[in-house]
């Protein structure tokens, strides 16, 4: 009879003389296996024009850390999945990269309605998720970061500039999802503290591209100012009739979503002059960190034709997460977000990036444009915008399990 030993023995040296490293020795090559990161977008769909941008952006950041030499000794691997614009394969994908893939973190989804899809399998999977997008603010989850900017930081100084430059009547147009409808009412908010008043509301459904009756409902509230949360493809046709009708001649329009696809490339120069929008960094911030990553970016990917004002963000999130990984010397959720909350902060494109460790949101830099011969012309800059203002419901220091979303305060 073989002994227990002896078969151990016998086993051991085959592998050996196999000339392959014995079961001893498995820690220091598992050591080496990759980090796998998910990526969930839509490449494809209606939103792909949103979704390859985002997409070349946290590319572009893996290759820069890889080429840094990794994280932990170990190199970076993302795992992208092409949501394809179906929030019915978001709710597949998250499932595969927290079941199969064992990622150790998620970032993705354009949509506040993808977001909310997502968030709830990341959370019970404990796998983070870091949302890349300008929203509508108020996502109050330990387990989710979010590196865009909320409507505080959007609308705290559009509103207003439009309010001194154009007068206090403001009409409304959104998107008829949550993220049109919360805008919605953070811009009334806004307005309100600021002497301003919203003398009307539409909520257009993301496949509705005739904005007439709407157009002949803001003339007749004589409104100062268009506030737009226009969402894809088919809404941009709003731009092009608001100016067919004349009333770019005697309304203004304020839309701090406009420019995220690329619009200021593909529309008439006649239809886009003086549109007024709010972001964290267009191509024309004239810093030495945007110029560098703008460099950067087409080195890697001469046939793009914008870089646009979404996909830095991921570029941003993805540096941020590395940041956390390294400061925690672990990819472990818990230890990540402990080193997150203890200030950490990178500098992006869109300049510096901090970490709010009471929200899991960001301070970003700010700045306000308006649309001069087809390009932003940067109107004025402000730096370290907080997440939110004067608000204290959302506190995940002191009250780390809450789990909701936050609308106005008002």
């Amino acid at each position: 009879m073989i002994s227990r030993r002896h078969l151990l023995k016998t086993m051991t040296t085959g592998v050996a003389a196999a000339g392959v490293t014995p079961l001893l020795g498995a820690p220091a090559v598992l050591a080496a296996a990759p980090i796998k990161v998910g990526f969930l977008m839509d490449t494809s769909g209606p939103f792909q024009v949103f979704g390859q941008p985002k997409l070349h952006a946290i590319q572009l950041a893996v290759d820069e850390i890889n080429v840094a030499g990794g994280l932990l000794g170990r190199q970076v691997q993302l795992v992208h999945y092409d949501t394809q614009s179906d929030n019915k394969l978001y709710a597949q994908f998250a499932q595969q990269l927290v079941l199969k893939d064992r990622v150790v973190a998620v970032h993705g989804a354009i949509t506040s309605a993808a977001r909310e899809v997502i968030r709830p399998i990341l959370s019970r999977g404990k796998i983070p998720y870091y949302y890349d997008m300008i929203y509508e603010g108020g996502v109050c989850d330990r387990n989710t970061i979010v590196t865009g900017p909320t409507p505080p930081q959007l609308l705290s100084k559009m509103i207003p500039y439009m309010i001194e430059k154009a007068g206090p009547r403001i009409y409304t147009v959104a998107a008829d999802y949550n993220f049109g409808q919360y805008s919605a009412k953070w811009a009334e908010e806004i307005a309100a503290a600021n002497k301003g008043q919203i003398v009307g509301t539409d909520f257009a459904p993301l496949d509705v591209n005739n904005f007439s009756a709407i157009l002949n409902k803001i003339q007749q509230a004589k409104a100062d100012v268009i506030y737009a949360v226009l969402v894809g493809p088919a809404h941009e046709a709003f731009y092009s009739q608001w100016a067919a009708a004349g009333l770019n001649k005697t309304i203004r329009l304020a839309a701090h979503a406009y420019g995220d696809s690329g619009e200021n490339l593909r529309l008439p120069k006649t239809v886009t002059e003086g549109i007024i929008t709010c972001k964290n960094v267009f191509d024309e911030v004239d810093t030495p960190a945007n110029k560098a990553f703008q460099a950067r970016w087409k080195a890697k990917f001469p046939s793009d034709k914008f870089i646009g004002t979404l996909a830095p963000a991921d570029y941003q999130s993805m540096m941020l997460w590395a940041a956390a990984v390294k400061a925690a010397n672990s990819t472990d959720r818990d230890a990540m977000l402990k080193a997150s909350a203890s200030g950490l902060s990178i500098e992006g494109p869109s300049g510096k990036v901090q970490f709010d460790p009471k929200t899991n949101h960001c301070l970003l830099n700010m700045s306000l444009a308006e649309v001069k011969d087809g390009a932003f012309a940067i109107q004025q800059t402000w730096e370290q915008l907080p997440p939110v203002i004067d608000d204290d419901r959302c506190d995940l220091v002191k009250n780390p399990g809450l789990n909701q979303q936050f609308g106005p305060t008002g």
